[in-house]
């Protein structure tokens, strides 16, 4: 995996936004060859007959099976933008989940559904929302244009990663109102990362193409990776180079040091500060 610099201006984004947008994370040979890899996927959902007033029948979240393609295996430790995760999280990190999302056209007519705002990894359900910490952080690899609003891309809450209660929503309404709301408008190619503790939404797909995005969550190795992930066969990960076997939880237990990051962070000098067991006290 190259090395790509966290810019001061990426970091403070992640901090004070909860997200930050990464353009051209893919080039467009690798977006082509994702989307054929994803289609072949997703098949019998795209040659589905159009239900336009059914926005539930009009939406794929697929998650296992994914690495079995080639093209998406190789973004498990793509360069332009895992070390960007690296360097806010450090090399403690596995693969957390993945997901292919795919929108159809909905009937612009219809009411205003019911979005779902969640935080991700469901931390809140057990310690409530206040002091959560940031664990997560999924990179979103956008495979076809959003360059209108309402056009099926993922609703951000900004700064609703340090909120310390739930977000109100207006009786009858949708979104919270308390909040500023952002439908990014991002082309094919580019990565949205947002962090576990952000509020965010499915939103609809008004346009009149299908929508379609990549989503690779980066966690902790202490937490236990989506039940959906593959469980590679030892020889395939042996076969893969030392961060790639890393992140697809190569190592035995988390007890293992993460070798393969840490040696990265050390030679690229981005390691993190070692926090202590102990400090010695004086009198």
């Amino acid at each position: 995996m190259d090395f790509v610099r966290l810019s001061p201006e990426q970091r403070r984004a992640m901090d004070e936004d909860g997200f930050l947008v990464v353009r051209a994370a893919l080039d467009p040979e690798t977006v082509a060859h994702s989307i054929e890899a994803v289609d072949r996927l997703a098949h019998s959902f795209l040659n589905k007959p159009k239900v336009l007033d059914r926005p539930e029948y009009n939406q794929l979240d697929l998650r296992p099976g994914l690495l079995r393609e080639e093209a998406l295996f190789a973004l498990v430790a793509h360069s332009a933008t895992v070390p960007l995760v690296v360097q806010l999280m450090g090399p403690n990190i596995h693969l957390h989940s993945t997901a292919f999302i795919c929108k159809r056209p909905e009937n612009p007519n219809m009411l205003a559904f019911r979005r779902g705002w969640h935080r991700d990894i469901r931390m809140a359900r057990d310690l409530g929302h206040a002091g959560l910490p940031r664990v997560g952080i999924k990179i979103c690899y956008c495979l076809t244009d959003f360059h209108s609003t309402q056009c099926g891309m993922t609703l951000m809450a900004r700064k609703t990663h340090l909120r310390q209660e739930p977000l109100a929503i207006p009786e009858g309404g949708v979104n919270p109102s308390d909040v500023e709301v952002c439908d990014l408008q991002l082309n094919a190619g580019d990565a949205l990362f947002f962090e576990n503790r952000i509020f965010h939404t499915a939103a609809p797909n008004l346009s009149n193409r299908a929508s379609k995005v990549l989503m690779y969550g980066y966690a902790y190795r202490w937490m236990k990776q989506e039940v959906y992930l593959e469980k590679f066969d030892p020889a395939v990960l042996e076969k893969a180079d030392p961060i790639t076997r890393q992140l697809l939880g190569g190592y035995r237990d988390v007890d293992t040091p993460p070798w393969a990051l840490q040696r990265w962070a050390e030679r690229n000098k981005v390691s993190p500060k070692a926090v202590p067991w102990t400090v010695e006290k004086t009198n």
